[in-house]
């Protein structure tokens, strides 16, 4: 009997590779992506120690203040902006951290700041400035009546002495809006109205106004509607407003501009 050749000797044989010394081929179980159905489990490469990424420290540079070393609102102010332009220039985790650490630190600071005040104001009238101009509805409420009788007292006053220059032009619509309400206003509170026109055309509530064209030039007036209160005995003027206001806006500034100093009223 014959013996059988060994198995390397005969897939040599096969393969046309009869009497090689070796053989040289894969291992059955090396991975062949080109196989179907065959998954590669391939290891990363690890980078080397050296090449690892260092942990992130915080910002120690030039002139950074801890926030326990913060003892006034200067060193807080100028501590915040340079942590705020790191962050903006180099928006990392680490510097949002450390923005927003003494971000907090200054809302806690304002928050106190902002109770203590009010505690203060309460228990002191003379500081409270709702005592000059209520905040809360009712109050509002009474003062705005209150300043409304002021309002028409002091414009039925004026009106004995004073009287409003209304300046338009026939073609401008606001000014054609705008003269109802001063035909209103005059037969309300009595105070004469002078319709002057800068195109010698009137309206229809101002049927036959003064040609006011050198006026208007005089007077420097480039934009209508324009209103003006002026004085029958010394002849004086003042602009009240310019384009189109509501009555009650004109009463208002009538009161203001004629009755108040500058901020008693505001």
């Amino acid at each position: 009997m014959h013996k059988r050749p060994p198995l390397v000797v005969l897939l040599a044989l096969l393969s046309g590779y009869a009497g090689a010394q070796s053989l040289d081929y894969p291992s059955v179980w090396q991975c062949d992506a080109n196989k179907p159905n065959w998954y590669c489990d391939i290891e990363e490469d690890v980078p080397p120690a050296t090449a690892r990424q260092q942990p992130v420290r915080k910002d120690r540079g030039p002139g950074r203040i801890e926030l326990k070393d913060i003892k006034t609102a200067e060193q807080l102010r100028r501590e915040l902006k340079r942590r705020e332009d790191l962050a903006v220039m180099d928006p990392s985790e680490q510097h949002m951290k450390d923005y927003l650490e003494l971000w907090q630190l200054t809302q806690d600071k304002g928050s106190v700041f902002a109770d203590s005040w009010r505690r203060v104001v309460w228990q002191n009238p003379s500081l409270d400035y709702a005592q000059k101009r209520p905040v809360n509805n009712s109050a509002i409420k009474i003062y705005d009546e209150g300043r409304l009788r002021n309002e028409e007292q002091q414009l039925r006053t004026l009106a004995r002495e004073h009287g409003l220059i209304f300046f338009f032009r026939s073609d401008c619509p606001y000014c054609h809006a705008m003269a109802p309400t001063l035909r209103m206003l005059s037969d309300r509170y009595g105070i004469e109205v002078l319709p002057v026109s800068v195109d010698g055309q009137g309206l229809p509530d101002f049927p036959q106004p003064r040609d006011g064209r050198a006026q208007a030039a005089a007077w420097g007036v480039e934009r209508v509607p324009a209103l003006f209160i002026g004085s029958r005995q010394t002849g004086d003027r003042a602009p009240i407003g310019f384009g189109m206001m509501a009555l009650s806006e004109i009463v208002n500034r009538i009161f203001v501009l004629t009755g108040t100093r500058s901020g008693e009223n505001f």
